[in-house]
C-alpha cells in the first residue's frame, strides 16, 4: 500500500518505498513500535548525509527545522544549520560581504536590519537566526524569520557589528560528486541529450500555443486571459530549468504539464465566470434602473445641535411604491453627497429629508409619493440629542402606492395619508 510522503520529504524525491524500507529498518532495531515522525527525521538525516552542495543543505536543514516547529520541538540549531549553508554556498561563489534583512521580523531583530558585514564574520559570530527573536511559526519556539542578501561591493560595513552567538552548530561534510566516464557510455549520453532536446522542442510549443491561446482570450475576458498569459510564461525552458532547481518537484515532465493544465482550467473557470458576471449585470442593471428626479426645492433647516437639509423632487416616472421608496432614497444620497464640507470627516449636512411630491404644481401641499430620511452618522433626525433606540437609524423611509393624475385635483387628494412604511433601518 502507498505511503503517504510528506511534501517536505517528496521534494527531495523520497518515495513511499524507502520510507516503508526505512520504518522497517528501524523497527528491527526498536524494541517498540516506530513512529512515522521519527522515520521522517531519520530520513532527513540520510539525505544531509549525501548533500552535494550547500544549497541543498541550506534547503534540507530549513525543511528540518519546520519539521521540528510543526511537532512543537526546538528548531533554532536547524534555523541555525540552514543560514549558515547559505553563507558557506555565498562564499563558495565569491561573495564577500552580506546584509541583514530583518523586514517582518521582531523588534530586537528590526535593530540589526541592514547591517552589512563581511561574510567571513557573520559565519564566524552567525548574528541570524537571531535567539532572542520573539517571532513564532507553528509553536511558541522561536522562528526568526531574518535573512542574509548578498551586499553590493560599494555598500560600507556598519561601524557597530551584532554579538556572537554562544554556539554554532558544525555542519556534516559534503559529498564528493564523483563522475565514472568510464560507466557513462556515449549511447546514453546520446540517448539523454536526445531526451533533453525533444522535451525542450515540447517545452516551447506547447509554452508559445498557451501565451497565443492568452493573447486570444484577452479579446473575451481580460481576466481569463492575463491569467494564461502569465502562467503560459515561467513553462518557457530557460525558466523553467531555472525553476527545477529550486523546486525539484518539477523535475517530472507529467507534473509540469499537470500544473500547465490547472491553469488552463482556471482561465476556463475565469471566462465562463466573466461571462455570467457580465449577464447578471446587465440583466440586473435593466431591471433596477432608478427613474430620473428633478429638484423642486433645497431648504436648510440646521439647527445648533443637526444640520438639516429639506428637499422637494418630482419623478413622473416612478409610478410604484417601490420605485418612489428607491428613486427619493437614491436623491437624498446624491444630495447630501454634494453638499461639500471644508471637513470630509464631518459632512455639512448630517440629515437630509426628501420629499417626492405627487406635482409640480402641488408641491408643498401635502401631496407626497414618497419621503426619505437619510441620516449616513446612523443618530436619526434627532443626533444625539435622543437617547430613544427607535430614533436611532440611518433610513425612515415611507412611500404611497396611489395612483395620481397630477392634472386631476381629486386624484392628488386620493394622495394624502397614503404614506407606508417601506424601510427603517
Amino acid at each position: 500500500m502507498a505511503v503517504s510522503i510528506p511534501e517536505e520529504l517528496r521534494a527531495f524525491g523520497i518515495t513511499s518505498k524507502e520510507f516503508v524500507e526505512k520504518k522497517r529498518g528501524l523497527a528491527k532495531s526498536a524494541e517498540t513500535e516506530v513512529n512515522d515522525n521519527d522515520v521522517i527525521w531519520e530520513l532527513f538525516q540520510d539525505l544531509t548525509k549525501k548533500a552535494l552542495s550547500y544549497e541543498m543543505l541550506q534547503m534540507l536543514f530549513w525543511n528540518m527545522a519546520i519539521f521540528k516547529d510543526k511537532l512543537g520541538q526546538n528548531s533554532f540549531e536547524y534555523q541555525q544549520k540552514s543560514h549558515k549553508s547559505r553563507l558557506l554556498d555565498l562564499e563558495q561563489k565569491g561573495k564577500t560581504k552580506v546584509k541583514i534583512n530583518a523586514t517582518g521580523c521582531s523588534a530586537s531583530c528590526r535593530k540589526m536590519h541592514n547591517l552589512v558585514l563581511p561574510l567571513e564574520k557573520a559565519l564566524q559570530n552567525l548574528p541570524v537566526p537571531n535567539p532572542k527573536c520573539e517571532a513564532t511559526l507553528y509553536s511558541a519556539n522561536t522562528w526568526c524569520t531574518s535573512i542574509y542578501l548578498v551586499a553590493k561591493e560599494s555598500e560600507k560595513e556598519s561601524p557597530k557589528l551584532p554579538l556572537a552567538v554562544e554556539n554554532v552548530p558544525e555542519l556534516p561534510p559534503l559529498v564528493k560528486s564523483i563522475k565514472n566516464n568510464e560507466s557513462d557510455s556515449a549511447d546514453e549520453t546520446a540517448e539523454r541529450d536526445s531526451e533533453q532536446t525533444e522535451d525542450n522542442t515540447m517545452g516551447w510549443a506547447i509554452a508559445t500555443l498557451t501565451l497565443c491561446l492568452g493573447l486570444g482570450l484577452l479579446f473575451f475576458s481580460p481576466w481569463a486571459g492575463g491569467l494564461l498569459v502569465a502562467w503560459s510564461i515561467p513553462f518557457f525552458p530557460p525558466l523553467m530549468q531555472r525553476l527545477r532547481r529550486s523546486l525539484p518537484f518539477l523535475k517530472h515532465r507529467w507534473e509540469r504539464w499537470g500544473l500547465l493544465g490547472i491553469g488552463f482550467l482556471l482561465a476556463l473557470l475565469l471566462l465562463l465566470l466573466t461571462q455570467l458576471a457580465d449577464r447578471e449585470k446587465n440583466t440586473s442593471s435593466t431591471k433596477s434602473a432608478i427613474p430620473p428626479y428633478e429638484v423642486l426645492l433645497i431648504e436648510d433647516q440646521s439647527s445648533s445641535t443637526r444640520s438639516r437639509l429639506r428637499v422637494s423632487i418630482v419623478a413622473p416616472e416612478a409610478l410604484t411604491a417601490r420605485d418612489r421608496a428607491r428613486v427619493a432614497m437614491n436623491a437624498a444620497k446624491q444630495i447630501q453627497a454634494s453638499q461639500v464640507s471644508d471637513d470630509p470627516d464631518n459632512p455639512q449636512y448630517e440629515y437630509v429629508s426628501v420629499v417626492l411630491e405627487a406635482s409640480t404644481k402641488s408641491a408643498g401641499q401635502g401631496y407626497a409619493l414618497a419621503e426619505a430620511e437619510y441620516a449616513p452618522d446612523g443618530r436619526g433626525q434627532q443626533g444625539i440629542m435622543s437617547e430613544d433606540p427607535d430614533n436611532q437609524w440611518k433610513w425612515n423611509v415611507s412611500s404611497s402606492k396611489a395612483r395620481v393624475n397630477p392634472d386631476d385635483t381629486n386624484s392628488l387628494q386620493n394622495v394624502k395619508g397614503t404614506l407606508e412604511t417601506f424601510l427603517k433601518q
